[in-house]
């Protein structure tokens, strides 16, 4: 089994946990999602950069633009994707946010003059028409609101993907240096989300909630941390657009495991529908389309040379 398929399919599986344990709490403990995130991104960034230092911590990241800007699209991507989850299930969650790969693909073509390929345009057609369906399917009292929340969420993936891909502390292979980038980004973004929590003038009542507190690190450090740690090395791996399709994946994870909280009465109900889950597939499909149409245009393009990710 290679290295960036075993990486990425970590990296799928660790946010689909974080997905349905953050919807569990969320509901179960009716948590404030502003310092739910905040408290996870702190703990996170703080663990990797005590296990990423080498006698001390480093700021070389903290100097670079790049970080910032991550972090800044990360606040907005976590606080749009907790949001959204109060609402809809992961895999509803995740099936709108597979509009990511037609995005990213758009992105390129207009910065870099990369243009899909016919089959690729196919792929990304499927996958519009049924995330499109799917939001007609969802309750007319959320459906705006929830399509607003994930296309802004998987537009900032797109950004962030982009980014991380040529972020000059992600090229490294070192661990420590990996988990230094990665602890960088999650303070920065925890930054943010503390000065945007300060700005509401409501930050005192959560952060005097122990439990809130505890519940919050738990999972910053044992989740939110090696999810972000693998989605960057997946990234650094594969590549962005590639790293986007293999995601659209998750979905179907989360419904697993949303499934199982379900039987174990961590959630009351289950939200999985028919419709849902073959419309989940129909994306899954479209993406699969992109991958293999865009591996054939890369042979057809480079018949004598490897091809990348790139």
């Amino acid at each position: 089994m290679s290295l960036p398929f075993t990486i990425t399919a970590a990296a799928i599986f660790l946010w689909s946990i974080l997905s349905v344990v953050s919807r569990v709490l969320l509901l179960n403990f009716h948590l404030d999602p502003w310092f739910f995130s905040f408290m996870q991104l702190f703990s996170g960034g703080i663990i990797l950069l005590v296990m990423g230092g080498k006698h001390t911590f480093s700021l070389a990241s903290f100097r670079l633009p790049f970080t910032w800007i991550i972090g800044m699209l990360r606040v907005l991507s976590a606080a749009l994707y907790t949001a959204a989850l109060v609402w809809i299930s992961v895999l509803e969650a995740g099936t709108i946010g597979t509009f990511a790969v037609p995005l990213i693909a758009i992105a390129l073509w207009l910065f870099h003059g990369k243009q899909p390929s016919y089959g690729e345009w196919t792929g990304h057609i499927v996958i519009t028409g049924a995330i499109i369906a799917l939001f007609f399917h969802i309750e007319n009292t959320v459906a705006y609101e929830v399509l607003w929340l994930m296309v802004s969420n998987a537009l900032c993936l797109v950004l962030i993907s982009i980014l991380a891909e040529r972020h000059p502390d992600n090229i490294s292979d070192e661990p420590g240096a990996r988990f230094r980038f990665t602890g960088s980004v999650l303070l920065v973004t925890a930054s943010f989300f503390l000065l945007l929590k300060l700005g509401q003038g409501g930050a005192t009542a959560p952060f005097l909630d122990w439990q809130s507190i505890s519940i919050s690190v738990a999972v910053g450090v044992t989740l939110r941390a090696p999810s972000m740690v693998f989605a960057f090395w997946s990234i650094r791996l594969v590549g962005a657009q590639n790293y986007l399709a293999a995601i659209a994946l998750l979905p179907f994870a989360g419904m697993v495991l949303e499934q199982a909280a379900v039987a174990y009465g961590l959630l009351s109900s289950s939200r999985l529908q028919t419709e849902t889950f073959v419309l989940a597939l129909v994306v899954a499909g479209g993406t699969l389309i992109v991958v293999f149409a865009r591996s054939r245009a890369n042979r057809r393009l480079s018949p004598d040379i490897p091809s990348t990710h790139r």
